[in-house]
């Protein structure tokens, strides 16, 4: 592959990561350059190709793209996945059940955690990650979690790797590696990742590693988010035991 064919594949998938975090309406070409860090001629050569193979499409709005049907169809091919959701979200759904919180699983895709699970009792609520939502990870407590099962050699590897976008991901408080690699260690002599209000105010969070039963499977990670306020040791270690009981016992 030559370098300017390594150089078109790359750029074709940072405008999709891109579109990803984008809703119905979709975003205009500028915005994409803009966030992809390349030139809008070059960038609209890339929405093409991608629009041609279903990956993108315009939007509703003139001259705004989003995600194509294609990106759907690819996710419902993921076998590695679906038998997970299907083992954890009669748990989730019962935690949810039991205590109104949104609950998410969580995988690990490359330096990024996504959304491969969200059951909520409210369609209403203002959620901080949809279904298919990534962030890096290390941001939040479900990618900490997905972090704390790894062999330290790998996870300081993904915590470097980053450490620029810790900066520049939307905070309350002050995140940076040094943060996130405390984190990860805090969270690995719990046996749970906690959120104290980084990213949102007055809301906390709470991530349970589950790693995986086979070399097959993928390691995922359960999680919700709760008003900071309540998050007290007592309040947080009843919790996590309602979780693991609707998880592994239903």
């Amino acid at each position: 592959m030559s370098a300017n064919s390594s150089s078109n594949a790359v750029r074709a998938l940072d405008i999709l990561l891109t579109l990803g975090e984008a809703d119905a309406d979709g975003l205009p070409l500028g915005e994409i350059a803009n966030r992809v860090g390349e030139a809008k001629p070059a960038v609209h050569r890339s929405l093409a190709s991608l629009i041609q193979k279903g990956f993108a499409e315009p939007a509703g709005r003139h001259g705004h793209y989003r995600l194509g049907p294609a990106i759907t169809m690819l996710g419902r091919r993921q076998a590695r996945l679906e038998p997970l959701i299907a083992r954890h979200r009669p748990g989730m759904t019962e935690f949810a059940r039991r205590t109104g919180y949104t609950v998410y699983m969580m995988v690990q895709a490359g330096v990024d955690a996504i959304c491969a699970e969200m059951v909520s009792r409210s369609p209403q609520q203002q959620l901080w990650l949809g279904l298919g939502g990534r962030v890096p990870m290390g941001v939040a407590a479900g990618s900490v979690a997905l972090l704390s099962m790894l062999p330290a050699a790998e996870y300081k590897q993904l915590i470097e790797a980053n450490t620029e976008r810790y900066i520049r991901h939307p905070s309350i408080q002050h995140v940076d590696a040094t943060v996130v690699l405390a984190q990860v260690r805090e969270a690995q002599r719990r046996g749970y990742a906690t959120n104290m209000g980084y990213y949102h105010p007055g809301e906390g969070g709470i991530g349970l590693p589950v790693p995986s039963k086979s070399p097959h499977e993928m390691n995922v990670a359960i999680s919700f988010t709760l008003a900071l306020e309540i998050m007290t040791d007592t309040f947080v270690t009843s919790v996590v035991s309602e979780l693991k009981k609707c998880l592994f016992t239903n």
